[in-house]
């Protein structure tokens, strides 16, 4: 409170020995709050600079707020130290994951192997090829979804067989199937001894009745009208892969000469490679994966898997249940001298029904960074960053390799027809493909764009296996 304040509070308007008394109190109660916030010799010796503010505050109001920042800074403390460890587990899980360092022997060997494959020479499509393809579903404990896929499937006529890979020992597939064996689409139980998604590839089957093979998850639906515009497009280009969801390798700034754990450094000197999700893939309206959730391929690139992929590869994918997409789709590339899958009509890539699974193998905590190691290390090994350039000089280097790289997947075409998208676009739609569709445009035509999901949809929706509507609500709400 300032002088005037003071005398008019009091109400003073005393002599000039009045007013000099009133003075020299305001001074006096002055100089005691300065000596109460100056700090002692012993506060500066205890607590330095640091705690400067603190030593302009009342002792008691000192205590608690030293209490509280120490709680803080302890607090900080703890979570980056938490952080820390468990970055450096993922980091050293995705490690032991994928193994060691790529060796130059390794990588002569994987180049050897696919330098075997490559001499065999894909079986040439028949009659019954370009008319049916066989459909194998990789199934893991979902029976209801398993059923319900299969009872879509027998209803398309141009499947020839459908193939269940069932890789769980401790329980029998579901009786319903049995049903089926029979039927004007058989379908076929394949009991695999290994619990791996490597098997899905494995085709155990004797009698499989087409060279084309529809590779599909058990959740994954598509109408019957847009499996076969990917049917059509694979019957043109046997060799490559016919996908209809994309995805893409990024390269990144990192420092590809980082040393790993064990101070091994990498022969890999191109830049690193990570896995771009379908958001990343979109963004850049690039793509050079496709996923075998829903993609066609040639049946002999299954049995070529199997035998000649590198054995990190295979490993890889058996240990940790992950990476079998970007596998086959980086072989098949491989094969191919560096060339992308191709992809189906653009109405039916979009047309996906995803049943509702309790659990799902992508939501582990490091999915993505193994995943992202899968991405550089089966690049570098099975030629596809540099085309084997390390091995220069070696008597395989005159087989013909090629770097893989990412594709657009709009064009200005695509914008205007529901065709083309992807590499190697054609347009191909009046050629006659079979005795059922005509052409790939009457086929569009004739049904219309959406209907045909629409009518899947509503019948899985009725089925409780779309997500967040009142009939799933009403099937989950107790399980």
């Amino acid at each position: 409170m300032s002088l005037v304040q003071r005398e008019h509070f009091y109400g003073l308007r005393a002599s000039t020995a009045s007013t000099h008394a009133i003075r020299k109190m305001n001074a006096t109660i002055t100089t005691r709050q300065r000596k109460s916030t100056q700090p002692r010799e012993s506060d500066v010796e205890n607590y330095g600079n640091v705690s400067t503010p603190l030593k302009l505050l009342p002792r008691q109001r000192r205590r608690k707020y030293r209490s509280r920042i120490l709680f803080i800074l302890g607090f900080s403390l703890a979570a980056i130290l938490i952080v820390a460890a468990i970055l450096y587990s993922y980091k050293r899980s995705t490690e032991e994951a994928i193994g060691e360092e790529i060796t130059l022997h390794e990588l002569k060997k994987a180049r050897d192997y696919l330098i075997e494959a490559k001499r065999h020479k894909l079986s040439p499509l028949r009659a019954i090829d370009r008319e049916k393809y066989t459909v194998r579903i990789n199934t893991w404990r979902r029976n209801e979804q398993l059923l319900a896929s299969v009872n879509h499937l027998i209803t398309c006529q141009n499947i020839a067989q459908i193939q269940v890979v069932w890789c769980d020992r401790d329980n029998p597939p579901p009786s319903e199937l049995l049903n089926y064996a029979t039927g004007d689409v058989p379908v076929v139980l394949e009991h695999h001894a290994i619990n791996s998604l490597n098997e899905r590839f494995r085709v155990l089957s004797d009698n499989t009745p087409t060279y084309g093979i529809l590779s599909i998850d058990d959740d994954v639906l598509r109408s019957c009208e847009a499996i076969d515009a990917g049917f059509y497009r694979w019957s043109d280009h046997p060799d490559r892969i016919i996908g209809y969801d994309t995805r893409v390798h990024m390269i990144s700034d990192a420092d590809a000469s980082e040393s790993t754990r064990d101070g091994t450094q990498r022969i890999d000197k191109n830049p690193v490679w990570s896995y771009g999700y379908l958001s990343s893939t979109r963004k850049r309206n690039r793509y050079s994966i496709t996923l075998p959730r829903f993609c066609f391929i040639h049946k002999d690139y299954l049995d070529l898997y199997i035998e000649y992929a590198p054995k990190r590869v295979l490993q890889t994918v058996g240990k940790h249940f992950n990476c079998e997409d970007i596998a086959m789709s980086f072989f098949v590339s491989a094969l191919t001298e560096g060339q992308v899958p191709l992809l189906a009509d653009l109405w039916a890539t979009t047309g996906m029904v995803k049943l509702y699974s309790e659990s799902a193998i992508s939501g582990s905590h490091d999915h993505k960074m193994i995943r992202d190691k899968c991405v550089d290390k089966f690049g570098f090994l099975l030629g596809l960053k540099d085309g084997y350039a390390l091995l220069e000089g070696d008597a395989g280097h005159d087989s013909k390799w090629g770097q893989l790289e990412s594709q657009h997947i709009m064009h200005a075409t695509s914008r205007k027809l529901p065709f083309g998208i992807g590499a190697d676009v054609d347009h191909k739609l009046y050629k006659v493909q079979n005795h059922f569709v005509p052409s790939r445009r009457e086929l569009v035509g004739s049904v219309g764009f959406m209907k045909p999901e629409r009518d899947l949809r509503d019948k899985m929706k009725a089925l409780g296996f779309i997500e967040n509507t009142p009939e799933w609500k009403v099937k989950w709400k107790n399980k």
